[in-house]
């Protein structure tokens, strides 16, 4: 029976991936349907009800937050609450896309040292997404500097992945951190290269396409604007908008409200300040619903599919058998395949299926084989949901970036996996010079 539950479980994932990458399917059709498909292939038809309360039930909260998450920051854009920030930085930037992507892959960084994902991609993308469009840059650039940034710092000793690791090995986190520190600092310079090579392409594709970044200024924005979105600017208003952005982001992260009750709270009080007309506030839904409606079925539809991979037994049967798999000759380089598959293994996976469910069997496995199993663990950590986190539906926060910088999820995955992937491999090749692996 595992192993049938194993098999229909790959099955299941991997329809979900070629779909969405081939996009016969929407993200939200596929983790919804899909997975009920397989379970009733595995016999447990009757308890796919059970399956869904589970599954959703774990991401109701999340799907809250961010509708209204996305209606607050695109209220606040439309009103043109950023503007000043904006103008400042691309002055700073002197009208260079290169500069723009240096800065935010450090404000990616910088970021992401509250270890939240969501936090992280609420701020890059509230700051950054207005730049890049003000500068005719591509969003999917954003997302991939992004991920980069933000899952090299996700290695944090306050990240969820390094936690649990640590929690595997029984080991102190600072203790089990520490060795790695250096080759993430070096591996996060090395970042930089492809963050500058993308910053090249964007700057001679913008000339080819014969458009005058240098030239962008508050004056052509100004220019380019219609007559709806500018009718929709608050000028006026921008002080007080920025302190009610301050102000509902610091009672999230001090843990005074909930994200869901932050946000909610917050739509509700810029609405009120902005666009009290009824007219005003349906443009503004009109503008920003429908994006903020697809972002929370996707979340809702992964709760699906986590639900019937954990509820199901096919996730624990899945780990098993990738263990199962791995030949005697091979033994010795088991935390080096980890490690090369690692990031890949973050469309698979959650972060508890992963380090709570397949790690201490892999961890055991390398003890029992003469190997160490902390070995294992660090080769995880270096894409399993770190480097790995924007490219999975698993995690909600790479659906709410998708969602900001409106892009389909296939294509965001084919183009990321080609930067994040090498990167973890950089790091693969750190951490083994550095003695930690093998």
């Amino acid at each position: 029976m595992e192993i049938w539950l194993s098999i229909v479980g790959f099955l299941v994932v991997i329809a979900i991936i070629v779909s969405i990458m081939t996009k016969k399917l929407s993200t939200m059709v596929a983790l919804s349907v899909i997975p009920l498909i397989g379970a009733i292939l595995v016999g447990q038809f009757a308890s796919i009800p059970a399956f869904l309360v589970a599954g959703v039930s774990k991401v109701a909260v999340n799907g809250v937050m961010f509708f209204f998450a996305i209606l607050f920051f695109g209220s606040m854009m439309t009103a043109g609450a950023f503007d000043p920030i904006v103008n400042f930085i691309i002055k700073c930037c002197r009208g260079n896309p290169l500069y723009v992507c240096i800065g935010t892959y450090v404000l990616s960084i910088v970021g992401h040292l509250d270890g939240s994902a969501t936090t992280t991609v609420l701020l890059v993308c509230g700051a950054m997404v207005p730049i890049y469009r003000r500068m005719n840059m591509r969003l999917r650039n954003l997302a991939a500097i992004l991920a980069m940034g933000a899952g090299l710092m996700n290695i944090s000793p306050w990240g969820g992945p390094t936690l649990r690791a640590a929690t595997v090995m029984e080991m102190d986190l600072t203790e089990f951190f520490q060795p790695m520190l250096i080759p993430i600092l070096i591996t996060i310079a090395v970042g930089l290269v492809p963050v500058v090579l993308i910053g090249l392409s964007e700057t001679k594709r913008l000339k080819a396409e014969g458009f005058d970044y240098a030239a962008v200024t508050v004056e052509t924005q100004a220019q380019e604007l219609s007559d709806e979105a500018r009718a929709l600017l608050r000028p006026r208003l921008v002080i007080p908008n920025l302190i009610l952005i301050v102000l509902v982001v610091g009672l999230m992260i001090s843990g005074i409200l909930s994200p869901a009750a932050a946000f909610l709270t917050g739509t509700a009080l810029t609405w009120l300040l902005n666009y009290r007309k009824m007219e005003d506030q349906q443009k503004i839904m009109r503008l920003h619903g429908a994006n903020a409606v697809f972002v929370v079925s996707a979340l809702h539809g992964a709760g699906v599919l986590m639900g019937v991979l954990t509820e199901s037994g096919m996730a624990a049967a899945m780990a098993n058998t990738l263990v199962s798999l791995i030949p005697g000759s091979l033994t010795r380089l088991v935390p080096i395949l980890v490690g090369v598959l690692a990031t890949p293994l973050s469309l698979v996976f959650d972060a508890d299926t992963f380090y709570y469910g397949i790690l201490p069997v892999l961890t055991q496995s390398a003890s029992a084989m003469g190997l160490s199993g902390a070995g294992i663990c660090y080769a995880a950590l270096v894409g399993q949901l770190t480097l790995g986190w924007a490219i999975t539906p698993l995690t909600p926060a790479t659906l709410l970036m998708t969602g900001m910088c409106d892009l389909d999820l296939g294509e965001h995955q084919r183009y990321t996996i080609k930067f994040v992937w090498p990167l973890s491999i950089v790091l693969l090749i750190l951490l083994t010079v550095f003695g930690l692996i093998l």
